[in-house]
């Protein structure tokens, strides 16, 4: 399990199960708590009000959580807006569901229950649903820390509130807890909403987004209703019919059920983010992704059903006397996980790859089912009918849904399992899916006779998880003409606006977590990505990893062996003076550092990489290894050999970073100057030699003794 560790995907997984984890246990706990606070009775009174809240309270948002995690994950400077709609739909929305459903709970549950629905909603339809979309907003910023920890808080809020409840009441009445769990909810809500403005910013509101995505919105909403619909549709029938004695035993063994589930959810939260990135490029990487993660939740799943089924004699003595059938009702239950497990993943996967519409109507296949079993079932077995009605729901949308994404999968002529490669086929191990995605971004402009070579030393990488963007920036010979289109690189074409613009391009269209930007006349070496990735594991707080350039003439061959400089201390000062980078092609960059530096200037002609390292530098460290990564191709056409042009632009990147610089940096620039024109106008003088011998020695002063000593990391 060693390559979890070097995932984003794992980790996020990890932490998603962390927050889903500790909330479902906080969860847990917490009924365990009202269940002896309450009774049997009570406890049932309450569990049927939740029930008839929760078929509706997804609409409270209309799919705007979804949303934003759909557009804000490509592009994180979309949130504000996106976050506005949020807070404007919900607020809207909510109101109006909670006097709906008050109006209305008298005709569909008992009294009892009615008589707690309108607090009930205000908690679930309001104070709720905005600290789940702030979940969503940092899930989209694949925070996936801070998420966990809101899919907790609520819960943990709640938890304390009925701990407290039963030192001090020792019993309560269903209407004294909605009353409490509302008061926590609220809590939960404020408290995320000041983390979501303090770490993410203020929200914009623009009431034509709500409009422009409405209808995106809605089928996502319904999606989620329907899910829950069948979740809770039997909930609401038995207090309906009157038993809420055993709307509280089948509401105590769902529970444990839903805190059982914990492991997959995290996973399709953990997911949903990478699978909407990887539909930009195509549908084929999220359906291979979304079965093999379905192989992971049936294995989870498996050993979850088994632990739930020899457990279940431990409800009655967490819960008390009155819940003795707990454990037949759990037994019954536990094999619910399994069928999520398929339908939960292939439904994610659905949605990304923009077929929500089918996965609608699965779902109003299965809630018109589980309507129709419950109405024969219900009157006549009480609780054990739930059950039954459960099993044949969730069972039934497992085979709908995977029936789907088979489905899309033929339809797309993608095997799951095969990636065709020049070398053969490949059959990728789930720890080669999991491995983070790198982008390799080429930009083209007529250099017909190396781009071939620069697209197969990309190509021909031993990592697995690579994708290749090569973006024709209008170039006389195009590239589709001599780059042979195959599964995992993509061709695009614009008209000519510069280096630049090609790879901001080039990136808009990527999935990657890393980027590489590779000239069109270069060739990455073997081993490249894989020796980047170690040097970016070994330091996370890095924003990017350079490596030793080879020099190469046109017909590639070596001309100067790579040098290997020492380290730095720091590297935005001694970068001012000198590129110690060089091409792009030796660097390997975090998606989240290019954003947060601003991507390439397009307004810079030369010297546009320069620019963007010493942004990224000013930001974040760097890190440096010792292994070659790139072959950088010396020819008439190159940049880099019009000396005098490279000077000015140099100069330029210079002037554009100078208003920026503290005072202390403005007195370092005045000395980067002079040694940039050293640099770029050599000569024979005595002169010339001695300001060399003068900026070796301000070089040594910026790298770090022990790298003098062997150590040279």
């Amino acid at each position: 399990m060693k390559f979890l560790s070097k995932s984003v995907l794992a980790k996020n997984a990890g932490w998603m199960f962390l927050g889903q984890g500790l909330g479902y246990g906080l969860r847990m706990a917490y009924f365990i708590v009202i269940a002896r606070l309450l009774g049997v009775l009570q406890y049932g009174i309450v569990v049927g009000a939740f029930a008839l809240v929760n078929l509706v309270a997804e609409y409270s948002r209309l799919g705007s959580g979804m949303v934003l995690l759909r557009y804000v994950s490509p592009d994180h400077n979309r949130f504000a807006v996106y976050w506005g709609n949020i807070l404007m739909i919900t607020s809207v929305m909510s109101g109006l569901l909670i006097l709906v459903l008050h109006l209305i709970a008298p005709h569909i549950v008992s009294p009892a229950t009615a008589a707690i629905v309108f607090i009930t909603a205000i908690g679930t339809c309001f104070f709720e649903q905005i600290t789940v979309s702030a979940t969503q907003a940092f899930q989209a910023f694949q925070d996936m820390r801070t998420a966990a920890l809101f899919n907790q808080m609520t819960s943990l809020f709640r938890t304390v509130v009925a701990i407290g409840m039963l030192v001090t009441l020792h019993r309560a009445s269903a209407r004294q807890w909605v009353v409490a769990s509302a008061a926590a909810s609220a809590i939960a809500m404020i408290a995320a909403l000041v983390v979501v403005t303090r770490r993410l910013g203020w929200p914009q509101f623009l009431p034509y987004l709500a409009w422009r995505h409405g209808k995106e919105g809605v089928e996502y909403a319904f999606a989620s209703s329907t899910t829950s619909a069948y979740n809770d549709l039997d909930k609401t029938m038995l207090s309906h019919y009157g038993m809420s004695a055993a709307n509280g035993i089948y509401g105590m063994a769902y529970r444990i059920i839903e805190m059982g589930t914990a492991p997959l959810t995290s996973i399709q939260l953990a997911a949903q983010p990478r699978l909407f990135q990887l539909a930009e490029a195509g549908f084929d990487r999220p359906i291979r992704l979304g079965r093999r993660l379905m192989k992971h939740s049936l294995l989870v799943s498996v050993a979850t059903a088994l632990g739930m089924y020899v457990l279940a004699p431990l409800i009655p003595l967490m819960a008390g006397r009155g819940f003795s059938e707990g454990t037949s009702a759990l037994r019954w239950l536990c094999f619910i996980p399994i069928f999520r497990s398929v339908h939960a993943t292939s439904g994610s996967v659905l949605t990304a790859i923009g077929r929500q519409r089918y996965r609608s109507i699965t779902q109003i296949i299965v809630v018109a089912l589980n309507f129709g079993l419950n109405v024969w079932l219900i009157p006549l077995y009480g609780w054990h009918g739930a059950a039954w009605s459960s099993l044949a729901t969730d069972g039934t949308l497992a085979l709908l849904n995977w029936s789907l994404l088979e489905r899309e999968g033929r339809k797309f002529g993608k095997e799951t399992t095969q990636v065709v490669a020049e070398r053969g086929s490949l059959i990728m191990s789930t720890a080669d899916i999991l491995k983070p995605l790198v982008s390799i971004i080429i930009p083209f402009y007529n250099q017909p006779k190396y781009v071939t070579e620069a697209v197969l030393s990309a190509k021909n990488q031993d990592y697995p998880n690579v994708e290749i963007i090569v973006v024709d920036d209008g170039s006389t010979v195009p590239a589709d003409s001599l780059i042979e289109r195959t599964p995992g690189i993509t061709i695009l074409r614009t008209e000519n606006r510069g280096v630049s613009a090609a790879r901001n391009l080039g990136f808009t269209k990527s999935s990657g977590e890393f980027l590489i930007f590779l000239d069109a006349d270069d060739r990455l070496m073997p081993g490249a990505i894989e020796a980047h990735l170690r040097a970016l594991e070994s330091h996370p707080e890095a924003g990017l990893s350079f490596g030793p350039t080879k020099i190469i003439d046109h017909d590639g061959v070596e001309v100067r062996a790579a040098h290997i400089c020492r380290p730095r201390k720091e590297y935005f000062l001694p970068l001012l003076e000198s590129n110690l980078i060089g091409s792009p092609g030796a660097v390997m960059m975090r998606r989240e550092s290019f954003v947060a530096a601003g991507m390439f200037n397009e307004s810079f002609s030369m010297g546009e990489d320069y620019d963007l390292y010493l942004r990224i530098a000013r930001q974040r460290p760097l890190v440096r290894h010792t292994f070659c990564t790139l072959e950088y191709r010396e020819h008439g056409s190159n940049t880099s050999q019009a000396q005098e042009k490279m000077l000015m632009g140099t100069m330029l990147v210079l002037d554009h970073l100078e208003p920026a610089l503290t005072d202390s940096e403005r007195r370092k620039l005045i000395h980067a100057r002079r040694r940039w024109e050293h640099a770029f106008r050599p000569n024979a003088s005595l002169k010339y030699r001695l300001w060399n011998l003068y900026y070796s020695f301000r070089t040594m002063w910026n790298v770090p003794i022990r790298s003098y000593f062997g150590n040279k990391h």
